[in-house]
This record gives structure tokens, C-alpha cells and sequence, in this order.
């Protein structure tokens, strides 16, 4: 018997093994089992948790914020399941011109079919970056930090949310796709541990673009090489990091919007998920900082109770208290499935 090749000691997604990845949220729930709320994935084992659909996460982290009381997570999922359906039928549609000049995709069909998703989900569904949110330091809206940004409305997004969207479509198709964090960017790389092919793709703006690793050492923001020696930086992100990327992002909403406490709480479990990530704690401790200067101040209560009776005109609002915080129940509004059934949200 010839033995095969080397098992490769590359990370793999769960996504990309096969058989290990339950069913996508929407086909669970023909089993009649409810949907999870944010807090019962959080509260999941960690081997349980992160085999969860990207998409399907990243939109359950967006749930319960200020501005996000009517997400409708099947509507968007099923969304994403018809963009996904249409890229795979013109990438199949349009094999043929890489069959016939495959030097004008660089000899790659990974580069043909990653720049086949991009061009149709630019060009084809409108997917695009929200210029006015370049150079903000704030969250105006959650809309550009995550999915339902890109999924309803005008279909802008950010480096926030775009290359989440770029790597959930890619990997419904099978696409060895990760998510990559530089200095105050994300982007996608294509890794693929069997074949050894790997660039990064950048397509935040409009197309696609190819950089080597070192283009992000100083853009957008310097890296130190301590900082890429250490792993903190421009490595593929596993599904725990992930998850507290998309937990630090909800983080960014609630405390751009006045909500400190829920931040911290958000904050702390994107900590809990990610210990070693410095600019995830630094969020953090940066929000017990504040919430500490408050109290000291007298601008915050001293207890929950308090909070209930807390006079109007302070500086925070207090969004953890307010009975319409979905995920803090397990009988709010029935969800409708795109196949008509309804779960609980």
C-alpha cells in the first residue's frame, strides 16, 4: 500500500473538514429545535460553539443591539444561501475562460473562482464600500460591523464586515477561506493545506487586490515584528478568534452608542474567548476604566437594584436592564425559517 502524503500541520477550519460541521442554523430547525439566542451559544462548550455556521454567528452577535431589534437572521441567511447559489452557477458558467487563458488569472483557478465571488457579489448584488465610514473611529450603526449591513438595505459595508461575508459565501462553496487580522483591518486569505496555494485577498474596496503579508505591515497601521513574532497579528484567525472579533465588534457598538455595561459584558466574553489578544483586553479594561471613573464620579449606581431606579441625565444608558434584551429570555417574538416553520428566537 502506498502510503499518502504528510498530514499537513496547517490549522483547518471545521468548516473545510468534512463530516464534522452540523447542519446550517436553518436545517437544525426542522428538527423543531429552537434556534440559539446569543447567550445560549456563548454558554456552549467551545467544541460545541465554534462549529456553528460564520454567517449565522457573526449575525447572532449583531442581536439585541440598539438598532438591531427587527434582524431577521433567517431572512438574511437565506440571502446569503441565494448570492452563494448564484456565484457557484456563473463561476461554473464562466469556467471556461480560465480553461482557455489561465495565465489571466495567474495560473490559479483558486484566484479564477475567488475573483469570480467578488466581481458577482460587487457587480451583481451591489456589494460595496461605505466611503462615508472611512477615517470614523466610531460605529454609527451596527450596519457596518456587521452582515445585515451587507445582506438588506443599501448593501455597504466595511473592512468589518466585508471580508466576513467574502469568507462565509466562499466556504458555503468550499473555499479554504480565512479570516486575517492586521493593525485596525481584516481581510481573507485562500490556504489551502492540501495543495499548499496561498495569497491574501484583499476586497474591501472595489474588486479584488493580491498583497504579500508585508504590504500590511505598514498599512493601515504599523506592525512591530514582536507584535507578527507573537502571533497577534497576520495569522489565520480559528473559530474561537472569530467569535470574539465579531463579540469585540458588538463590544464597539454598545459603548459607541452609550451602553457601558453591556460593552464591558461583550468585551469580557471576546476576552474570555480570545486571552491573548492585547487589543481585546485593552477594549476591555479601557470600559472598566470608564465604568471605575463613573462610579468614582457618582454618574453610575452602585448596584443592578439602583440602576432599576437611577434618575434621567446620566451618561450612560443602561442597556442590560431594559426588558426588551431578547437574549436574556427564551420566549420573545416566534422566528419564521425560510422553510415556514417558526422557532423561538
Amino acid at each position: 500500500m502506498v502510503a499518502g502524503p504528510p498530514r499537513s500541520t496547517l490549522y483547518e477550519h471545521p468548516t473545510f473538514l468534512p463530516n464534522t460541521v452540523p447542519p446550517p442554523p436553518q436545517v437544525i430547525a426542522r428538527t423543531g429545535q429552537p434556534l440559539p439566542t446569543l447567550g445560549d451559544l456563548l454558554h456552549k462548550p467551545l467544541m460545541e460553539m465554534v462549529r456553528y455556521d460564520t454567517a449565522f454567528v457573526n449575525l447572532l452577535c449583531a442581536t439585541s443591539l440598539p438598532d438591531t431589534f427587527d434582524l431577521d437572521i433567517p431572512k438574511c441567511l437565506q440571502t446569503l444561501s441565494e448570492w452563494t447559489s448564484h456565484v457557484k452557477a456563473e463561476t461554473d458558467r464562466n469556467m471556461h475562460r480560465f480553461r482557455r487563458a489561465p495565465h489571466q488569472y495567474q495560473n490559479s483557478e483558486a484566484f479564477y473562482r475567488v475573483l469570480i465571488m467578488i466581481t458577482v457579489l460587487q457587480q451583481d448584488f451591489g456589494v460595496t464600500y461605505d466611503r462615508e465610514s472611512a477615517g470614523k473611529t466610531k460605529f454609527e450603526s451596527s450596519r457596518e460591523g456587521f452582515l445585515h449591513g451587507l445582506l438588506t438595505g443599501d448593501h455597504a459595508g466595511t473592512c468589518a464586515n466585508m471580508p466576513v461575508l467574502y469568507a462565509a459565501v466562499g466556504r458555503k462553496l468550499g473555499y479554504p477561506i480565512y479570516l486575517v487580522g492586521s493593525k485596525g483591518h481584516l481581510f481573507c486569505r485562500w490556504q489551502d493545506a492540501r495543495s499548499g496555494e496561498r495569497f491574501n485577498i484583499e476586497a474591501s474596496g472595489q474588486g479584488l487586490c493580491v498583497f504579500d503579508d508585508e504590504y500590511y505591515y505598514k498599512w493601515p497601521r504599523e506592525i512591530k515584528q514582536e507584535e507578527i513574532d507573537h502571533g497577534i497579528f497576520l495569522r489565520n484567525l480559528d473559530p474561537t478568534d472569530e467569535i470574539a472579533g465579531f463579540m469585540a465588534t458588538r463590544g464597539h457598538c454598545l459603548i459607541d452608542k452609550g451602553h457601558l455595561l453591556d460593552a464591558i459584558i461583550a468585551y469580557s466574553h471576546a476576552h474570555r474567548l480570545a486571552p491573548t489578544c492585547p487589543h481585546i483586553l485593552s477594549w476591555l479594561l479601557d470600559a472598566l476604566n470608564k465604568d471605575i471613573a463613573l462610579r468614582n464620579e457618582g454618574k453610575m449606581p452602585s448596584s443592578y437594584r439602583e440602576a432599576d431606579q437611577w434618575p434621567g441625565g446620566v451618561p450612560f444608558t443602561f442597556f442590560t436592564l431594559d426588558s426588551r434584551y431578547q437574549d436574556r429570555t427564551h420566549s420573545p417574538a416566534a422566528m419564521t425559517l425560510p422553510n415556514g416553520t417558526t422557532s423561538s428566537r
